[in-house]
């Protein structure tokens, strides 16, 4: 079973240098958001995968759980910051 963890955490290694030279290289708001977005769920599941090799899965699930929501409500801000409507409000004057 580690074996089977083990080859899925070099997997994920692996798919993650796509991710970074979108993050790197591209250019735009847009794929740079997308490529933080994306690596934030390969770093939860990498953590994941850590916990159930290294045989300490509470420790492990519990810090991405909390990296996990942390990437999710920082996708949130993200988004209400960048559709307009989390600046100031405009009296009209």
């Amino acid at each position: 079973m580690q074996i089977i963890l083990i080859i899925c955490l070099v997997a994920s290694v692996l798919l993650s240098f796509p991710l970074l030279f979108m993050l790197f290289k591209k250019r735009g708001f847009y794929n740079c958001f997308a490529a933080i977005l994306a690596m934030s769920a390969n770093v939860t599941l990498f953590l994941m995968m850590i916990g159930f090799v290294d045989g300490r899965k509470e420790m492990y699930v519990d810090i991405a759980l909390s990296f996990a929501i942390l990437g999710f409500v920082s996708s949130v801000i993200v988004a209400k910051f960048m559709s307009g409507e989390g600046g100031e409000k405009d009296d009209g004057n």
